[in-house]
């Protein structure tokens, strides 16, 4: 399960840049809590992406009455909203978790609905078998130690184990 909040908002100022705002997210996946930074726009291209495939939430306008503490803190509570309406579905769509930095999360997702109907495939290979081993039933006919053949005996069985190579 996913448990996520929107604590606060920031406002950055960079020197070339106009200055913006950034919301906190918290992020917890099983007991693991981490934190990340989003502007809106990345939660608009991530409401995009989404309604391309899920019927998603209402998701908070861009124009704001008016851009002050008030107003964002509204905003803020909004996006938290959208993003609970998201993980309240059963599947959770692989976008949003990319978007939220989660790995290795177990679930079906959205983006590839169309596996859904496919049988499943084994990736088991056939394995060959013998009777006996045919490694020790090897009859040398070369008077030469074969070195290899040594090596390999060794390696497999036991160092005493000595079988004759003629």
């Amino acid at each position: 399960m996913i448990h996520v909040t929107v604590p606060s908002f920031k406002q950055i100022s960079e020197e070339d840049e106009k200055p913006y705002t950034v919301y906190q997210i918290n992020v917890l996946v099983g007991g693991r809590t981490h934190f990340i930074e989003k502007r809106y726009r990345e939660f608009h291209a991530l409401h995009k992406q989404l309604k391309k495939t899920i019927e998603t939430p209402e998701f908070p306008p861009k124009k704001v009455r008016q851009l002050s503490n008030k107003g964002l803190e509204q905003r803020r509570t909004l996006l938290e909203g959208y993003i609970q309406g998201i993980l309240d579905r059963d599947l959770v769509p692989r976008s949003l978790l990319t978007f939220l930095r989660v790995k290795n999360f177990k679930t079906a997702s959205y983006d590839s609905l169309d596996d859904i109907d496919q049988e499943p495939i084994s990736t088991h290979q056939p394995t060959m078998v013998f009777e006996t081993d045919p490694f020790l039933s090897l009859v040398m006919e070369a008077e030469l130690h074969d070195s290899v053949v040594e090596g390999v005996r060794q390696g497999l069985y036991e160092d005493d184990f000595n079988l004759p190579l003629t």
